[in-house]
């Protein structure tokens, strides 16, 4: 008997690995972007070898994406992987019932994701995790200036002051609602701290945000913590940043786990399982901080400079 119930489940959990290997994944991307193309690379890296693929682009087209959402919907695969804002909002409008994953969306609570059938990674990480990493870089900084606003990031900056006290950080925040408020935010706060840490915040962060914020951190000597290696490249001293290939490979396991049961994590976002170091040595050196050998071994991208003639160093050769 124990014999026959061992040879149902063994079968049963087989069954249900066939089903798996043989399901069809449609993956929608927002454009052409090389981090969305290596979140798709890992994705792909983790699924098992006879799932069935079907890619779709909306070429930075909302209209675009929709089309393709009413086309998925007529005739649905198994689950559905939304890369990139675009394409996620156009899973929300056009798939009800199909199983979606999404990731590298930025602040997807501002435009109620995930809904009812989507499970979404979140792009960043923990104020916790960020706040512990500048301190291991700046360990004599203690006076933390971010810059946000309250509808986009309020809740963050919450967590954050809660994170801050614990670590024995004093965190100034100041609140901006318009990109043209960054300039005057700037010189208020500047004066007033160590280290000016600058956060995913689509009102602080934009084009022509960006070099008044470099420009201004730099010239006044505080050095700039931020997420991305592209603005550590361009001045910023160090930076926590997503691994868009683990990304993928998070969301393939997260996608087992709704192909196996569609209710699997409905409606919910999980935080990011990977981060990796980026670290600007001139800039470190110009401000008179000195990274750790073994912060610099650990990070995954090193430069020297600032700006456009930044190069990426070889970590490996730095540290004996």
């Amino acid at each position: 008997m124990l014999l026959r119930s061992s040879l149902l489940v063994l079968l049963s959990f087989t069954t249900f690995w066939s089903t798996v290997e043989a399901a069809d994944i449609a993956i929608v991307k927002s454009a052409d972007l090389r981090y969305y193309d290596d979140a798709i690379m890992g994705f792909k890296a983790g699924l098992p070898p006879m799932t069935t693929v079907t890619e779709y682009n909306l070429e930075g087209q909302l209209t675009r994406g929709r089309e393709i959402g009413k086309f998925l919907r007529a005739s649905p695969p198994d689950l559905i992987l939304a890369v990139g804002l675009k394409a996620a909002i156009s899973a929300k409008l056009e798939i009800f019932d199909t199983p979606v994953v999404f990731c590298m969306v930025l602040n997807p609570d501002a435009y109620d994701l995930p809904t009812a059938n989507m499970t979404g990674i979140a792009i960043r990480t923990s104020p916790e995790a960020q706040l512990a990493a500048l301190r291991s870089l700046m360990p004599d900084r203690q006076r933390v200036g971010v810059l946000y606003d309250e509808e986009q990031t309020g809740a963050f900056i919450q967590d954050a002051l809660s994170a801050a006290r614990q670590q024995g950080l004093d965190l100034v925040p100041v609140s901006v609602h318009r990109p043209e408020d960054i300039a005057h935010a700037l010189r208020r706060l500047l004066p007033k701290i160590d280290v000016f840490w600058l956060i995913q915040d689509q009102v602080v962060v934009s084009e022509s945000t960006i070099p008044v914020i470099l420009e201004s951190s730099l010239s006044a000597g505080v050095p700039i913590f931020t997420f991305s290696s592209t603005l550590v490249q361009q001045g910023a001293v160090g930076a926590l940043v997503l691994d868009p290939w683990a990304v993928g490979r998070q969301a393939a396991r997260l996608s087992l786990m709704r192909l196996k049961d569609a209710d699997a994590l409905v409606g919910t976002m999980v935080a990011p399982e990977h981060s990796q170091w980026a670290l600007n040595l001139k800039s470190a050196e110009d401000l008179g901080i000195i990274p750790s050998p073994e912060l610099i071994r650990l990070a995954g991208q090193v430069f020297s400079g600032s700006g456009p003639i930044a190069h990426m160093l070889d970590s490996a050769a730095l540290v004996p």
